[in-house]
């Protein structure tokens, strides 16, 4: 933006400021959305993946009214959650590998086919699955594995609006049927590991008991919880056991995996949702929100003085972090080996 000096160093009277009037919005190519249309009416097993683009565009309204007129399953991707709810019935988080792999026709709206989405390629996708993506964003549509004629430059809003697929996909094709039976035993998986009451506490416990608390204290439909997520396994597991029914309720590392972001996170989001005059809009409650960050230690350790910078405006941001004994997996499997590890490195004799 390039100002004149004099504007610059002026001065403006209060209430002077002229709203700017939104962008107008991108319809989409006709002949594509009809050529997408066909191929989603065809479709042996559709998916819907849901990316973070689509909370940006404000587009859950029209993206749950197509989801829910079609019957098609939905993906999210980690900052698409909430979008559409994630206990709704036709979501796949829980059977995400079957979800990718089995699908014939996939709508990406809004989500980059990044490493996030395994690049469009198999043996992750299926060898000839048909993707259509819809984004704002020219530079994004055909890459990595997509096909630039099935791609739909457009706003969100505005092309899904322009689906008109009329028919309900069935809940008995095969499609369906592994994607339950893969929902099914995956739940029954993460339910079980819960419950394993260890010395260290397992990820699963962990994420459990405090997913718990918070729920007893507001729930998820309530939508007055912010959740920032970053770390490797901190990240990738407690995207799966936390629940989000609103869009624009969860953030992590993004894209481009870049460590040190959560605490910055944590402030902006409390910034934009809790300021007097809030511009964040998630969920029917207008109560402020909690802002809950979720931090591996080595991700907590690239900017942990952020917090005194939440201490100083005295942001109630409650923070948690997960001590893994280091990146991953960590050193350890219990206490004992831990502390072995432990001796060696105080006597100088670690191996590394």
């Amino acid at each position: 933006i390039d100002l004149p000096a004099d504007v610059i160093q002026g001065d403006a009277e209060a209430g002077t400021l002229v709203p700017v009037a939104a962008p107008p919005r991108i319809c989409g190519d006709v002949e594509r959305i009809a050529q997408a249309t066909q191929l989603l009416k065809n479709a042996k097993s559709p998916l819907i993946i849901i990316g973070k683009g689509a909370a940006y565009a404000r587009a859950e309204s029209t993206i749950r009214s197509f989801i829910e007129s079609t019957q098609f399953p939905f993906l999210p991707t980690p900052m698409g959650k909430g979008v559409m709810p994630d206990t709704h019935p036709l979501n796949t988080s829980a059977a995400r590998s079957v979800a990718l792999r089995e699908a014939d026709v996939v709508l990406v709206l809004g989500a980059r086919l990044n490493w996030i989405l395994h690049f469009g390629e198999s043996p992750k996708w299926a060898e000839n699955v048909k993707i259509i993506q819809v984004d704002n964003d020219a530079e994004e549509l055909g890459k990595n594995a997509a096909h630039p004629s099935l791609a739909i430059h457009g706003d969100i809003n505005a092309v899904v609006s322009a689906l008109k697929i009329n028919t309900k996909y069935p809940s008995s094709t095969p499609y369906w049927t592994a994607l339950r039976a893969s929902i099914t035993k995956n739940e029954a998986t993460s339910a079980k590991a819960a419950k394993v009451d260890t010395i260290p506490m397992t990820y699963a416990k962990v994420f459990d008991v405090i997913k718990s608390t918070i729920h007893s204290l507001s729930k998820p439909e309530d939508g007055e919880v912010v959740y920032v997520s970053e770390g490797a396994n901190t990240m990738d597991i407690s995207r799966s056991i936390f629940n989000v029914e609103h869009p624009r309720l969860r953030l992590d590392a993004g894209t481009s995996a870049t460590m040190g972001v959560g605490m910055g996170y944590a402030i902006a989001a409390h910034m934009a949702y809790n300021i007097p005059q809030p511009e964040g809009v998630a969920g029917p409650s207008t109560k402020p929100k909690k802002i809950v960050c979720l931090e591996g230690d080595s991700a907590f350790g690239f900017s942990l003085a952020e917090v005194e910078t939440m201490a100083r405006y005295r942001m109630p941001i409650l923070v948690f972090v997960i001590n893994n004994s280091g990146v991953y997996h960590g050193d350890s499997a219990d206490e004992k080996s831990w502390r072995e590890k432990q001796a060696l490195t105080i006597a100088g004799k670690a191996d590394g």
